[in-house]
């Protein structure tokens, strides 16, 4: 059921505009470039961690906030395979994308860079496994 529900949130995401819009406010004019050129898929799974997010002791953190909704901007678009491959443990563009959210990220806002670089990493801080418990269920 997993698998059907994330082919179907893949090819058509429903992103809600209005709580998109409403999302953005805590982002500065470069951060909401750098969300609006991700994917759609992207941009439906982050504002779905931005949802969990904002239920946890984190909804005051911007930082863990901001982090919610950039910290897959690494991923580049990748194509439904890639992310299917990527899921089965083959070695693809995406093991980078933490990496290359890092890099989008450490010119406009360090601590947000650091954050989106090890946004996979366990037991980097009680926060960040608040941040990965929201991610994982997304």
């Amino acid at each position: 059921m997993y698998a059907v529900k994330k082919f179907l949130e893949y090819f058509r995401p429903r992103v809600n505009r209005a709580f998109q819009n409403e999302a953005l406010k805590i982002l500065n004019e470069k951060e909401k470039k750098i969300f609006l050129e991700m994917s759609e898929y992207d941009k439906f799974h982050c504002l779905e961690v931005y949802k969990k997010v904002k239920r946890t002791k984190l909804k005051n953190s911007e930082s863990y906030l901001k982090l919610a909704l950039l910290h897959d901007c690494g991923k580049e678009n990748a194509n439904f395979l890639i992310r299917v491959l990527h899921k089965f443990g083959f070695k693809t563009s995406l093991r980078e994308h933490s990496q290359n959210s890092f890099l989008k990220l450490e010119k406009i806002n360090k601590e947000l860079a650091n954050l989106a670089k090890n946004h996979h990493v366990k037991n980097f801080s009680e926060d960040m496994d608040i941040f990965q418990e929201c991610d994982d269920a997304s």
